[in-house]
This record gives C-alpha cells, structure tokens and sequence, in this order.
C-alpha cells in the first residue's frame, strides 16, 4: 500500500488515524505503533511486528479459546470480572432458592 494521508497533532501530542484507513490496516486496540527517524529526517509509523501475528484459536470442549499474550495485567480484569457477576448474581437472586 502507498497511501497517503495527512495528520495533525493535537494539543497533546496525539495523532488520530481516520477509522476507515484503521479498518483497511486491520488496526486494533492494544497494538503498538512504532515511530522511527529515517536518515533523511523523515518519520515513519509502523506497526511493531509481533503485533501483526494473529493470535490462535484453540478448541478446548467445544469453546474456541484465544492461545495469545496478554496485553496488560489479567488477574486484575479476572478480579474485574468476577466482581461483576458476583454482584449481579447478588442483585438478580431467584426468590426461594436459599
């Protein structure tokens, strides 16, 4: 692809790449963009290798399972998560089942 696309920098230093061109470089949440310094003091964006490779899907019981690297801290979404349905089942108790 040789696209070109002309961006601004906000007041914080931040770039936005138009949604339609995200979705045509299959750009997600999560990935890392890299910025280099070409020789010639040009600045090029890519993305960061590792980031391209699909993740795997793995059967487990008939559940499709992602086998890929997390991309943050996951005991503490697990802790998210379960406080969630914890609370829900609290709020949301069938009346005569105790």
């Amino acid at each position: 692809m040789s696209q070109v696309i002309e961006v601004s920098l906000d007041n914080r230093g931040h770039i936005l790449i138009p949604a339609a061109l995200r979705r045509q470089l299959g750009l997600l949440p999560g990935m890392t963009l890299v910025v280099e310094e070409t020789a010639n003091r040009d600045v090029r964006l890519r993305v960061r290798s590792e980031a391209r490779e699909m993740p795997a899907l793995v059967d487990k019981g008939g559940v499709l399972v992602v086998r890929a690297e997390p991309l943050g801290d996951l005991a503490n979404a697990v802790r998210q998560e379960c406080d969630r349905r914890v609370s829900w089942a609290c709020c949301h108790r069938i009346q005569g089942t105790d």
